[in-house]
């Protein structure tokens, strides 16, 4: 097991609009994220126009657009793991992905090859303020892409809920919703991406770990 302990960090709803506001009024993109009118949602779209180029040529990687807002939107994520991490490159988070050539070298104490779905045996509880998530989306990307069976995402959320710290943020990258449970977590809110031509709808979901159940 994997122990990253730090005391937890506060992200909710309003500072993930307020920050990404500010970045947007800057970067002159337009102020694209707001709040319901209860203060504990959100929702947003994001239009990358054409800038949609990846982090590498890997297929399925994050658009640089992607990493850049998000980061602008929760500027501490304090201690983060890339969950399917794919060709993210090492950096001062961790990483977990089924497949050793794109994790490439392992950081002792950081970086995992293995099953999403077993997250939690991995690390030890309560380790994480933020998790991103960018699953295989549909049974084929991952047959046809990655060559691998779909990914039971209920199982990852479960097993996430364990690795997250009580309040830390689920981020998760897909065309649908996944299942989750209400006793777990809260749904923050979503941030639609406005797809090129020819390309998938897709969506960040924002969940947050219920402070106790």
């Amino acid at each position: 097991m994997i122990n990253i302990a730090d005391p937890p960090i506060t992200i909710t709803a309003k500072t993930i609009v307020e920050n990404y506001n500010s970045f947007a009024r800057v970067e002159g993109h337009p102020e694209s994220l707001h709040l319901y009118s209860n203060g504990k949602r959100f929702y947003g779209e994001w239009d990358y126009g054409q800038n949609f180029k990846n982090i590498s040529g890997y297929k399925g990687a994050y658009s640089l657009q992607d990493l850049v807002r998000l980061e602008a939107a929760i500027p501490d994520m304090g201690n983060l793991l890339h969950l399917f991490s794919g060709s993210i490159p090492s950096g001062p988070y961790s990483r977990l992905d089924s497949n050793f050539a794109v994790i490439g070298s392992q950081i002792p104490g950081r970086d995992v090859v293995g099953d999403a779905t077993e997250a939690h045996k991995y690390f030890d509880p309560d380790s994480f303020d933020v998790v991103m998530a960018d699953p295989p989306w549909s049974k084929y990307h991952s047959e046809e892409i990655y060559n691998c069976s779909l990914v039971d995402k209920t199982k990852v959320l479960k097993s996430v809920y364990q690795i997250l710290k009580p309040g830390g943020i689920l981020i998760w990258k897909d065309f649908a919703k996944p299942i989750w449970s209400g006793s777990e977590y809260e749904y923050l809110g979503r941030i639609c991406i406005d797809p090129s031509s020819g390309h998938d709808d897709r969506s960040f979901k924002f969940y947050k770990k219920k402070e106790s159940l």
